[in-house]
């Protein structure tokens, strides 16, 4: 399973096509997007509207991530160090993308070896983030429960993923 590093101490989760669109709507010029999350209400925005998850709080290491649907799970409860529900996510090209927050300084520099890229269904989503250890690697595994309609947003972006 591929690994990237947790640059800045943390990683977004984000669709590159609705991302783009956003930017583009809201004349958000510029390759450094990372000002956008944190110098005003575009990043709440950003991540309400199931665009972007950000996840901060992560110790300075290699992750891998991965997908989980409905019941199934990668990561087995004793094997779950930090949890965090009530995220949403949209895609339009069944994608995923996961990169160093550090890289949304200039999202120029993102590219197939500092990225993960996921597949997943079209569509809405709701996401549980669950973060842990399994075989001795350090792994997210985001579970994803389909949904019709844009689901309720209440993900606390303040949840840390500090584990050993």
């Amino acid at each position: 399973m591929k690994k990237i590093f947790s640059e800045l101490k943390g990683f977004v989760i984000y669709s590159p096509e609705l991302l783009a669109k956003y930017l583009q709507e809201h004349n958000l010029p510029g390759n450094n997007i990372l000002k956008y999350f944190v110098e005003n209400e575009h990043g709440d925005e950003i991540t309400k509207s199931g665009i972007a998850i950000p996840l901060i709080g992560v110790e300075e290491d290699y992750y891998s991530f991965c997908i989980s649907t409905g019941e199934e799970h990668i990561l087995g409860n004793g094997e779950v160090a930090v949890q965090s529900d009530g995220w949403i996510y949209q895609t339009t090209n069944n994608e995923l993308k996961v990169v160093g927050i550090g890289y949304l300084k200039d999202i120029s520099t993102i590219n197939d070896e500092n990225s993960i890229k996921l597949t997943l269904d079209n569509g809405w989503s709701s996401i549980r983030i669950r973060a842990g250890v399994k075989d001795g690697e350090r792994l997210f595994e985001l579970n994803a429960q389909k949904q019709e309609t844009k689901p309720n947003f209440s993900g606390d972006v303040s949840t840390t993923y500090y584990y050993s």
